[in-house]
């Protein structure tokens, strides 16, 4: 009988012995982490890449626009990473401490892409006093982009732990556990919360919107000077005794001109300095009637110089050579009008953020630009060839 206990004894420890070796947790060897402890885990070594992906960025003029969609193309990435995980939790499931441990870091990580986030912002404030207006609004754009990314991250990362939560079969083992990954998340989501809320307010500050009917008045005193100009031009007769003094009046009224439109395009780049714009259709309207004015004055300088090549063998040396002079520089002042008015209108253009609600009249005014502006160049070409063939002729 006892040789009976002593076997069954035997026996009895050796099958307790046999399960203790099978369990790998009481044998001492770590238990293989669950499928979806890893997927977490490769979910904070992606976001930790991503985090030293903007670590390294030093935002510069020559790189602005490149960096940012760079770091907005691998936060797209992540988002979809993300995404592909959240669909693959299927409860029930059993939590772990590997999977609480993940939860916690993933939050860790976007506390630290949003203070990248912050720092790229106030990188950006910087540069915008030396950059391009057109470089800091593309970046402008990306920015607001990375910090609604990296939002959207946090809200998925916390969707998908409470769905895990609510998938759990073991919570009250793991309760202890889950109250303090459920704080440091709460914790981390409002650090977020903030860093993004900063990100967003310096990248605002750099954003200045102005409406073109702001330049409305400049534009329409230009257009009546020019059309009283283009007046006065068009029925001015000329004679082989006027044609100096004439000529020389009408070129005070063509540089005071120049000047006033100088002065409006210069102020209008310095609004592109520091701001957007929106367009409206008067400016537009405007901008195509001012193009084509000047082109009608430079058709008046062209029948000038017909006009003075029929009257010059009767006019005297000394007014025609003052004549002659006046018309080149007619021509030249008429010209950097023309220039200037394409400029304006260009800078205008390139300051705009409501281009697709006004592209018909967009496309409609930079049409008869091109237009304008060529008849403008054909016609001071017309009456500088004239000009120097009379200069060479009478040896002025």
């Amino acid at each position: 009988m006892n040789t009976f206990m002593q076997k069954k004894a035997v026996g009895l420890l050796a099958l307790m012995l046999g399960l203790l070796l099978m369990n790998p947790v009481l044998a001492g060897k770590p238990a293989a982490a669950s499928p979806l402890a890893t997927d977490l885990q490769a979910l904070v070594t992606e976001g930790n890449t991503l985090n030293s992906q903007l670590a390294g960025i030093t935002l510069a003029a020559d790189t602005l626009c490149g960096d940012l969609l760079h770091a907005n193309q691998a936060a797209n990435d992540y988002l979809n990473s993300i995404a592909a995980v959240e669909a693959g939790v299927a409860g029930p499931l059993s939590l772990d401490a590997d999977i609480l441990q993940a939860l916690e870091d993933l939050s860790a990580v976007f506390v630290s892409l949003g203070s990248e986030a912050v720092r790229l912002s106030t990188d950006l404030n910087t540069l915008s006093r030396t950059a391009e207006q057109i470089n800091i609004a593309e970046g402008i754009s990306a920015m607001l982009r990375l910090s609604d990314d990296i939002g959207v991250m946090a809200d998925r990362i916390g969707e998908m732990a409470d769905n895990i939560l609510v998938m759990a079969d073991n919570i009250g083992l793991m309760a202890d556990r889950i109250l303090l990954t459920q704080q440091i998340q709460n914790e981390n989501v409002a650090l977020t919360q903030a860093s993004i809320l900063a990100t967003q307010q310096n990248a605002i500050t750099l954003v200045s919107v102005l409406a073109t009917a702001a330049y409305n008045t400049d534009l329409s005193s230009l257009l009546n000077s020019t059309s009283l100009l283009s007046f006065d031009m068009h029925t001015m007769v000329l004679t082989a005794f006027n044609m100096a003094r004439e000529l020389t009046r009408i070129e005070t009224d063509v540089t005071a001109l120049k000047d006033q439109i100088i002065a409006t395009d210069d102020a209008i780049s310095v609004d592109a300095a520091s701001n957007t714009l929106t367009i409206n259709q008067t400016t537009l309207t405007t901008l195509m009637d001012l193009s084509a004015k000047t082109a009608a004055l430079a058709t008046a300088l062209e029948g000038y110089a017909i006009v003075i090549d029929g009257l010059a063998a009767i006019t005297s040396t000394p007014t025609l050579y003052d004549a002659m002079g006046s018309m080149l520089r007619l021509s030249e002042d008429i010209g950097i009008m023309a220039d200037r008015i394409l400029e304006m209108s260009d800078q205008i253009l390139a300051m705009a953020d409501n281009i697709g609600v006004q592209a018909d009249q967009i496309v409609l005014t930079q049409q008869l630009q091109n237009t304008n502006i060529a008849a403008t160049q054909a016609a001071i070409l017309a009456a500088q060839q004239l000009t120097i063939v009379i200069i060479a002729a009478f040896a002025l």
